[in-house]
């Protein structure tokens, strides 16, 4: 996976050059190149900043054509987890969680030089795996009861989809912007994960009723999309025209 998103990233990279070498060859006079860092975690909330970089070309000072990538994570939700949340379980003891590389490549428009921008483009997500471990107790799942420790994988697949957006920058130089965006894939249905549920001698039956539980839950929670968000510094090289 890391290797063909390597290549994807190169190859988008390639095509924003091709676009800054055609915009000089017609001498159009705004271009400006921009590169920037990017947390796709805000730390105070997912222990996690998920770090990552940007890369822009802007036409002029309402379009923009930018290619967003973020690095894999390890990061640790527990009781705040959704997913956790979504099993229905008392007892959790922990909840960790592996986000697969994420990236958005796309054009962002602007009305005006104060106003938030607009994207569309493309979002691809990697792997997404969930680890869930909950305390040996008594629990009733679909109509049985158990005693047992219990363990649930969650993992949503990479996939990728076209991608609506909005975002905001904070121009404090020529040069310097403060920015935050979200890009999500908002056409076809929610990926849906694949769900293990481990349990001393619980039974298929039961464990469908609880998976079917949990899917029921994800479904609803639109940030279970493919998705991303960025929050980041950026710099443009030129100085305005």
């Amino acid at each position: 996976m890391a290797k063909r998103f390597l290549m994807i990233v190169l190859a988008l990279l390639s095509s924003l050059g091709g676009m800054a070498a055609y915009a000089a060859d017609r001498h159009l006079e705004y271009g400006r190149w921009e590169m920037g860092l990017t947390f796709g975690e805000i730390p105070i909330m997912a222990k996690s900043f998920k770090p990552g970089f940007t890369v822009g070309y802007l036409l002029n000072e309402k379009v923009r054509v930018r290619l967003v990538v973020q690095s894999e994570d390890h990061l640790q939700r527990d009781g705040s987890s959704f997913n956790a949340q979504n099993t229905g379980l008392d007892g959790l003891l922990r909840s960790k969680e592996r986000t697969g590389m994420r990236f958005f490549f796309g054009v962002d428009y602007r009305l005006a030089s104060w106003s938030p921008y607009l994207s569309a483009g493309v979002v691809v997500n990697g792997t997404d795996i969930e680890r869930m471990l909950f305390d040996n107790r008594q629990r009733q799942i679909g109509d049985g009861s158990y005693n047992s420790a219990m363990k649930i994988v969650q993992t949503r697949r990479s996939g990728w989809g076209p991608a609506l957006g909005i975002g905001y920058d904070i121009k404090l130089n020529d040069r310097l912007d403060l920015n935050a965006g979200i890009a999500m894939a908002l056409l076809g249905d929610t990926p849906i994960p694949d769900i293990e549920i481990v349990g001393e001698s619980i039974l298929s039956g039961d464990k469908k009723v609880l998976r079917n539980q949990i899917l029921d839950k994800y479904k609803t929670n639109s940030h279970n999309n493919y998705h991303i968000f960025n929050l980041g510094l950026s710099y443009r090289f030129g100085r305005d025209k």
